[in-house]
């Protein structure tokens, strides 16, 4: 009888266990994963905003470079 009740005390401790183990994982999860996250979304954020600002400059650059050439390359001038 004895056997027996040490493997319900097993089972409760296996439980216990894996009770424990999904809290540490919890907590984990709170302190690394989730302030590292945010901070790869903040970074991909000012990416994608330095990406938009240089491409803007790039395409105002090449707008404005077709402008006010002719065919010879010279600048045109008023009459």
């Amino acid at each position: 009888m004895s056997r027996v009740g040490s493997a319900g005390r097993l089972d409760v401790m296996k439980i216990v266990v894996w009770v424990l183990v999904g809290i540490g994982a919890l907590v984990v999860l709170g302190g690394v994963v989730l302030p590292l996250v945010h901070w790869l979304l903040g970074a991909l954020g000012w990416l994608i905003a330095g990406a938009l600002v240089i491409g803007g400059g790039i395409w105002l650059a090449k707008r404005a470079g077709h402008k006010g050439v002719d065919a010879s390359g010279e600048a045109q001038r008023l009459p």
